[in-house]
């Protein structure tokens, strides 16, 4: 009996934040390609694969994979026959970590191939726990994210099986963080988390939802106005900016996120949106919006394109509007209770006087 595996592409990266991404020198050097894999050798039950298992996770050989589940099941098997207290479960193997890089099998799966879902489904069914994390906190549910551009599927078979839609990674981030930041077309996947019940207010360890993921993301304005409008997240929450000049953090809100990636689009959702404007007037600052036009202006003394420049002038032009409304209203509001009590003595043809005491000092301050 032998297993074949046919050739796959590979997805490339020449950049991550991320840990336990493949980088090596060799990887480099397809810089950012899709690339077809040589055919893997063919593996027969009598022959052990040259890989270890942990690399056979990386490439999602299913051949070796299979060779090794079926190996060691054998061995179980024979170890039960001479004692009967031996563990025939493989889960212990399928759930250890990589000497090496401290990664399980199954976030080896996700993380390195664009097309996880047959060796995944294969170390699932057979006992891998979803819900294994690295050394870091990553479970396969968030790094599912950064290599795989159609993750549905897989993310569908991860919830399936139990993964944690609002598991947190070592700086707080979910699954839904992770889908919102780094997924192309992230609405179906965003819909499917909500729907097995990811927090769409989660905030990570600097207070960010993934609203603001979003935004770092693209412009994905029509995401934006679904999670606003249908899915009811909360733009009121603000996060942690750091200031480029002073190191320090500051708070900002999603204006602020759109104005330091340039999102046009969805500033135009955010400001168009009469129930968002409502909540957002209650955390907007002065500052803030200061702040907002020196990023944006800041962008526009690097970019020569006209598309961008013409942009980032329209995205001044809305903030500079949103301090003049938010601010001179604020200001008719301030003066409106003494305007209202001037207009109300006049209607009474009354004029009303200094007090008593204030008329007294007034008298002793002129005697002296």
């Amino acid at each position: 009996m032998m297993y074949t595996s046919q050739p796959r592409p590979i997805a490339v990266f020449n950049d991550s934040c991320f840990v336990d991404v493949d980088l090596s020198e060799d990887v480099k050097i397809r810089n950012n390609e899709v690339i077809q894999r040589p055919c893997q050798q063919i593996v027969t039950m009598e022959s052990e694969p040259t890989m270890s298992i942990w690399k056979a996770a990386e490439m999602g050989n299913m051949a070796a994979l299979t060779y090794f589940i079926y190996n060691h099941s054998s061995q179980q098997q024979q170890k039960q026959q001479l004692d009967d207290s031996a563990e025939p479960s493989i889960t212990q193997l399928l759930n250890s970590r990589d000497p090496n890089t401290e990664c399980t099998l199954i976030y080896l799966i996700v993380a390195n191939n664009p097309n996880p879902v047959e060796p995944l489904r294969l170390l699932l069914e057979q006992g891998a726990d979803a819900t294994a994390r690295n050394i870091y906190n990553v479970q396969a549910i968030h790094a599912l994210f950064l290599r795989c551009p159609e993750p549905l599927e897989p993310l569908q078979l991860l919830l399936d099986y139990d993964a944690d839609p609002n598991a947190r990674d070592g700086d707080g981030w979910t699954p839904i963080h992770y889908a919102a930041r780094f997924c192309k077309s992230p609405k179906p996947i965003l819909e499917l988390l909500i729907k097995a019940g990811a927090d769409v207010n989660a905030e990570d360890a600097s207070h960010k939802t993934p609203l603001f993921c979003l935004l770092a993301n693209g412009d994905h304005s029509l995401t934006l106005d679904w999670l606003i409008h249908t899915a009811k997240a909360n733009i009121k929450i603000k996060g942690d900016f750091l200031d480029g000049q002073t190191r320090r953090t500051k708070q900002g809100s999603l204006i602020l996120q759109a104005a330091k990636y340039g999102r046009l689009s969805s500033l135009r959702i955010l400001i168009s949106s009469a129930s968002a404007m409502e909540s957002l007037e209650t955390i907007l600052t002065k500052d803030e919006l200061v702040l907002a036009i020196d990023v944006v202006r800041e962008q526009l003394v690097k970019v020569t394109e006209r598309d961008t420049i013409e942009k980032l002038g329209l995205m001044i032009m809305i903030l500079e509007n949103l301090i003049q409304k938010f601010y001179n209203q604020k200001q008719v509001e301030k003066d409106s209770p003494q305007l209202e009590e001037g207009q109300e003595q006049e209607a009474n043809g009354l004029k009303r006087k200094p007090s008593l005491l204030k008329r007294i000092g007034s008298l002793s301050w002129r005697q002296k």
